[in-house]
């Protein structure tokens, strides 16, 4: 292959790994998006690894990416052995060359472990990093990792980032999780942070875990730092607390986006009626509008927006409330008491299943958690997996867990 060609490659690995990560920040996406861009990526690295070319220098972390998931991608085994222990070293480097050492980790490197785990033995400020990296990978660490005498006393990152990635191993009981929120049972404070607290308690709702939920609304009663407290409100609204509904409420006033965003997520008919409500007043109108599509399945229809008199303020266009209410008079019928709406008809085990088939982005991962609390167990894949390995593992749900 001649230099030009491969340089051609070369370029389009770099945009498209670029789309890629843009496309994850994203709200919603179709997932054909995304699986359409990694199937183009992994050719054209495909194409790198099999030509004799020198690479430009790589500096920026899509450089370093591929890069180095082109020697990950060779079929040649010590072209891949030394591709592996260059990234490691990279990782070790941070910065730029770090974030695309870790991209190419998480994508071609999920069979590796021995280089990892000295990493892990002898560079202990990269032990979070390395949990993160072990999460993506969907890779079972070592037990020992994860006991609690390895655990207890390591500063914050670390046990965040160990129970972030707990949290989606099937295999992990609740027992690690307990000691983090356990005071709030007696309603004491936790002896940890806002955010370690958020963590253990999504690793013992996912997992079914009994009074859970008493202990979820007191962390929000005590949580003061706004984003840990928004990450708390997302769990209630994930689990669907009705409890949780006036805080919910106050929060679409405080601040409509998120309140919209996760009373749309909580689906039941008094956060589809409070969100119907929020379509009629002018500072929540828009939030609620954005949000109404997980709600209905569909974009809620505008109208011409009206000018009050002796204002100008009647230009452009603005919710059609009627519409939404019209729509809600047919559906509400047919939702069970204590049923939820999603994406235009009552959520089930069948319904997320199918949908997390199909959407990416935060969308795809708020489907994934849904899935997860109701099938009462992890499922064992970071929502920022390939959509091929995704697809996978969904495909490899029974059946009988969807009945």
């Amino acid at each position: 292959m001649n230099a030009t060609h491969a340089q051609t490659h070369w370029d389009s690995a770099l945009v498209l790994f670029r789309q890629l990560q843009a496309l994850k920040a994203l709200g919603a996406v179709d997932a054909e998006v995304p699986a359409r861009n990694e199937y183009l990526l992994r050719m054209h690295l495909h194409v790198l690894a099999r030509c004799d070319w020198d690479e430009p220098q790589a500096d920026k972390p899509e450089q370093v990416f591929v890069k180095l998931a082109r020697r990950l991608s060779s079929p040649v085994t010590e072209v891949r052995r030394d591709g592996y222990a260059l990234a490691c070293a990279m990782l070790v480097e941070g910065g730029d060359a770090g974030e695309g050492a870790f991209a190419a980790l998480a994508m071609l490197a999920d069979d590796e472990s021995a280089g990892l785990m000295d990493l892990y033995r002898n560079q202990p400020a990269l032990r979070p990093r390395l949990f993160d990296l072990w999460r993506e990978q969907g890779w079972k660490v070592p037990q020992a990792l994860l006991n609690q005498a390895e655990l207890q006393g390591r500063d914050d990152a670390l046990q965040e980032a160990a129970l972030a990635y707990a949290a989606t191993r099937p295999e992990i009981g609740v027992e690690l999780f307990r000691p983090y929120y356990a005071p709030l049972h007696s309603g004491a404070a936790p002896r940890c942070s806002g955010r370690l607290t958020a963590l253990a308690l999504w690793g013992a709702l996912v997992r079914g875990e009994r009074g859970i939920e008493v202990a979820l609304r007191r962390a929000v009663e005590r949580e003061t730092d706004a984003q840990t407290r928004l990450e708390l409100l997302r769990l209630a609204a994930l689990a669907g607390d009705a409890e949780m509904l006036p805080v919910l409420h106050r929060l679409l006033d405080e601040r409509p986006e998120q309140g919209a965003r996760l009373l749309a997520l909580h689906g039941s008919a008094s956060a589809v009626e409070i969100l119907i409500e929020a379509l009629s007043r002018a500072a929540t109108m828009d939030a609620a509008a954005r949000a109404w599509p997980w709600i209905s399945g569909q974009a809620l229809p505008s109208k011409p927006r009206l000018r009050a008199v002796g204002r100008e303020d009647g230009q452009g266009a603005m919710p059609d409330v009627e519409a939404a209410r019209d729509w809600w008079a047919q559906q509400r019928s047919v939702l069970p008491p204590t049923g939820r709406m999603l994406q235009g008809a009552p959520l089930s085990l069948a319904r997320l299943h199918a949908l997390a088939l199909t959407q990416a982005g935060e969308a795809g991962r708020d489907l994934l958690d849904l899935l997860a609390l109701h099938l009462g167990r992890p499922l064992g894949f970071s929502p920022r997996a390939e959509q091929a390995r995704r697809r996978a593992y969904l495909e490899n749900i029974s059946m009988t867990d969807k009945a």
